[in-house]
C-alpha cells in the first residue's frame, strides 16, 4: 500500500529511490542526480493554500559519479543524500521547475542554474554545499516531476561541463520524469510506492 510523504519513507525506499537515480544518472551521463517530492494530501484540499504551488517539497535523495564524490570528500563535506534528507527548504530553480510544470509548455519545462567556474561568488548554504560548483558541477537542470496531472516534485541533473547535445539529453531527462515516462521505471516506482500530490498540470 502506498506510504505518505515524507513520514512512510523508511531507509528501504530510500536505498530503492538511490538506485532509481543512478540508473538515470548513467543514462544520460550526469554527474549528480537529485529529487524532491512533495508532501501527501492531508485535508482534501488542493495544494498551494500556504504557497503558490505546493506546502512542502522534501529532498528524498542524491547520487553522485566517482569524480563528483572525491571532490566533495576533498572538501570535508557530507553525501548529501544523507545530509539533506528529509529537507524541505526549496530553491529559486526548484519553485521555478514546479511552476514551469504547472504552466505546462512543452518547450520551456526546464529551470537552470549554472556557474562559470568554481570560483564563483554566489553563495550556497551547508546543506546545498558539496553539490554544486565546490564538487565541480557547472550545470544543474530541473524538472517537475508529472504523474497523473500533477506535478509531484522535481528532479535535479547536474553536469561537469555542460552536454555537447544539451536538446537531446534534456529529451531523455523528460522520459523519467513526465508520464507515460521513456523508461517508466522512475515514474511507476513513485506511483506505486507513495500517495503523491501536487498541483495540477497540463
Amino acid at each position: 500500500m502506498p506510504v505518505n510523504i515524507p513520514e512512510g519513507i523508511t531507509l528501504t525506499e530510500f536505498s530503492a529511490i538511490a538506485g532509481l537515480l543512478t540508473n538515470i544518472r548513467t543514462a544520460v551521463g550526469a554527474s549528480q542526480v537529485s529529487v524532491r517530492l512533495n508532501e501527501s494530501q492531508r485535508n482534501g484540499g488542493e495544494p498551494g493554500i500556504g504557497s503558490p504551488f505546493f506546502d512542502f517539497s522534501y529532498f528524498v535523495g542524491s547520487v553522485q559519479d566517482a569524480d563528483t564524490e572525491n571532490a566533495r570528500k576533498a572538501l570535508y563535506m557530507p553525501d548529501p543524500g544523507l545530509y539533506r534528507f528529509g529537507d524541505n527548504v526549496t530553491s529559486k530553480e526548484t519553485r521555478e521547475a514546479i511552476a514551469k510544470a504547472v504552466t505546462g509548455n512543452p518547450n520551456d519545462l526546464f529551470a537552470r542554474r549554472g556557474w562559470p567556474s568554481t570560483t564563483s561568488t554566489q553563495k550556497k548554504g551547508m546543506g546545498s554545499k558539496g553539490m554544486g560548483r565546490e564538487s565541480g558541477l557547472q550545470l544543474q537542470v530541473y524538472i517537475g516531476i508529472k504523474i497523473s496531472g500533477r506535478c509531484v516534485g522535481t528532479l535535479g541533473v547536474s553536469f561537469k561541463n555542460t552536454p555537447t547535445n544539451i536538446p537531446a539529453v534534456e529529451s531523455q531527462i523528460i522520459g523519467w520524469a513526465r508520464d507515460p515516462g521513456y523508461p517508466p521505471t522512475l515514474i511507476n516506482y513513485l506511483s506505486n510506492t507513495f500517495n503523491l500530490w501536487g498541483p495540477t498540470c497540463p
